[in-house]
């Protein structure tokens, strides 16, 4: 099908068109996130906030503050010393006035720190931007290694069939048969501290020890996780293979790889490429997963994971301190439904059964 077509049918689906922008907004996010969220802004601020006078930690959201005037952390205006010498203490200074927590809907305390700050005093908006760049990072490098191996795989065995066919099958039904999940614990655990994947990063430029685990988590992730695509595929060129196209094409002496890449692989690509946009939301979701068991990535790096790792205790403070886990969520969600919605949209377009 002509992408224009492909277009026009995307065109028709506002709720396409929502989620297509929105998935923009995210890229323009992780783009620019050194410049949105700075490295100064990711360092821990312990004392007091410039703009609303209260401690940074567990500082929570400006707006959340301007509608609950009796919030306990306006009492956490800081500390002053008391007696000199031996006798020097630290005393808690007095609340916030009553008057001095009318703060105005267009005050700029009240959009201060739209989400909260955490236990470092660190913004978690900022967090959250910056781990929309290794969100990106983290849902496209698996999918593609997955999509690239699939592809391979699926192509051969649909297309030459016999032994090969026999041979990708095979692989295919162990790998199936172990849990995806415990496969990629075994696996990350037993190459983490390999010496010789050490030495192939540190080849490559990628000396830090978190980028290099990050990097590793997701190359396992993509090597585990290309069966259903390869088996989609298979699917699709054993239904191309036999078509008067295809018989024209060995007919007219194309070799094998030009029937193969040229002819079948173009007719087959819908699929891979529906299988991308679903991919990445599985890939994003289970660095989420793994780094909440504690084999994800480095906790230096500012993954949503990460954010949602941390916060899982913090809901039983009093008060709950709930606009971390809430946050790293809220973002989570919109670019998972965004990805599988646009996913669905293009899966019908691509596919003349299933348009409607």
């Amino acid at each position: 099908m002509p992408w224009r077509e492909v277009i026009r049918l995307l065109l028709k689906r506002r709720l396409a068109v929502v989620c297509f922008g929105l998935i923009c907004v995210m890229a323009l996010l992780a783009l620019f996130a050194p410049w949105l969220a700075p490295d100064e802004a990711l360092r821990e601020q312990i004392g007091l906030d410039e703009t609303t006078g209260l401690e940074r930690p567990y500082h929570p959201p400006g707006w959340y503050l301007y509608l609950k005037p009796d919030h306990p952390h306006f009492e956490k205006t800081g500390f002053h010393t008391e007696g000199e010498g031996d006798k020097a203490e630290q005393v808690a200074n007095p609340p916030m006035p009553e008057d001095k927590r009318q703060w105005g809907f267009f005050d700029a305390r009240t959009w201060h720190l739209p989400l909260g700050a955490d236990i470092g005093g660190v913004s978690v908006l900022a967090r959250l931007i910056r781990g929309v760049r290794l969100a990106f990072i983290i849902g496209l490098i698996p999918t593609i290694i997955s999509s690239i191996i699939a592809t391979i795989m699926g192509l051969a065995a649909g297309y030459f069939g016999k032994w090969v066919d026999d041979i990708i099958t095979y692989i295919i039904s162990v790998l199936a048969s172990v849990p995806l999940l415990l496969l990629l614990i075994a696996f990350i655990q037993a190459v983490r501290e390999s010496e010789a994947i050490a030495g192939a990063f540190e080849s490559v430029g990628v000396t830090d020890k978190a980028q290099r685990n990050l990097y590793l988590v997701l190359i396992v992730i993509g090597l585990t996780t290309w069966i259903g695509l390869c088996r989609l595929v298979r699917a699709e060129v054993l239904k191309h293979k036999n078509r008067d196209y295809v018989s024209a094409a060995r007919a007219l002496g194309c070799g094998e790889m030009r029937i193969l890449f040229k002819h079948i692989l173009p007719n087959v690509m819908h699929v891979v490429i529906i299988f991308f946009t679903l991919s990445f939301v599985g890939a994003v979701g289970l660095e989420v997963f793994l780094s909440y068991v504690g084999i994800g990535v480095d906790p230096t790096l500012q993954t949503w994971g990460r954010v949602i790792t941390a916060a899982r205790s913090e809901l039983q403070r009093s008060p709950s301190v709930w606009w971390p886990l809430v946050g790293a969520t809220g973002f989570l969600f919109t670019l998972s439904l965004s990805f599988s919605l646009f996913g669905d949209a293009l899966r019908d377009a691509l596919d003349p059964k299933l348009r409607t």
